[in-house]
């Protein structure tokens, strides 16, 4: 099946469900009958008007939005609890600034036995592939900070070390064209300060994984007792991402933490230099 075909078949679509970011390209569009609400930074109008000279983007495809995000968070946006049966955010967690808060904002909007989809992306196959993984420890600061926006090291990160692969920002497993930077430093310095001299929004990739990194974390941030929300299932990288759907009722990762700190140690080393 494909990568639609293949999301949908991880939960039960018939549900009331939540997607969160689908831009141009919604897993389940309302126009295909699902019974879905959306969130996003901006509304309909504000994506179109994003889009409107992307060769690439067919604007038609984008919806309604129902939630636009502010300030109060996910969770406070929407103002209910307890109301979706599934949440999907493909490609959202990375951007998150708190990726703690995002995910008790999920388990907040979760029924009992709701379950949340993450596709997130792989850092061994994208633009993030020279930057460090990211730890528990980091995304338990972040949500003690209360960061709202991307930190200014953040957003130096992804100017000055995001990366391409024969030329594209992303790539299969066992890509293996040359690696070199995005931007050269004097670009990238020219780059953080205009985000310096701006002073909004800067929509980065605040963290980064490994299959068994991102494992790894969700199971110490239970084990903490900061989510309920436990790995349900996992499914290992395909092309550029990974796949994880979390419950209250899931068990767990099917091995110990130190299994899944070893296995993300030699999946770094797999990265073709």
């Amino acid at each position: 099946m494909d990568r639609t075909e293949f999301l949908r078949s991880l939960i039960d679509t018939a549900g009331h469900g939540l997607e969160i970011g689908p831009s141009y390209n919604p897993l389940l569009p309302k126009s295909a009958g699902f019974d879905v609400r959306t969130a996003d930074y901006t509304d309909a109008e504000g994506l179109r008007a994003k889009y409107l000279d992307n060769p690439h983007v067919d604007i038609a495809m984008i919806e309604p939005v129902d939630f636009v995000v502010t300030d109060r968070g996910l969770a406070g946006t929407v103002g209910e609890r307890a109301l979706f049966d599934y949440i999907v955010a493909s490609h959202v967690i990375e951007h998150t600034p708190d990726m703690l808060g995002f995910l008790k904002d999920c388990e907040a909007l979760l029924k009992p036995d709701g379950v949340l989809l993450l596709a997130v992306p792989d850092k061994r196959h994208c633009f993030d592939v020279l930057h460090p993984w990211s730890s528990t420890g980091a995304v338990l600061q972040a949500h003690l900070d209360g960061r709202r926006m991307p930190s200014p090291g953040a957003v130096w990160d992804d100017r000055a070390y995001n990366a391409v692969r024969g030329g594209a920002i992303g790539w299969s497993i066992g890509g293996q064209d040359p690696l070199r930077f995005f931007i050269d430093l004097p670009d990238a310095l020219r780059a953080l300060a205009k985000d310096t001299a701006d002073g909004g929004y800067v929509d980065v990739h605040v963290w980064r994984f490994l299959p068994s990194s991102f494992r790894l974390i969700v199971n110490d941030l239970h084990a903490l007792g900061e989510i309920a929300l436990r790995e349900q299932a996992f499914h290992d990288s395909v092309g550029n991402e990974f796949y994880v759907t979390m419950s209250r009722s899931g068990a767990g990762p099917d091995v110990d933490r130190l299994t899944l700190a070893l296995r993300t140690l030699s999946e770094n080393a797999t990265i073709p230099v």
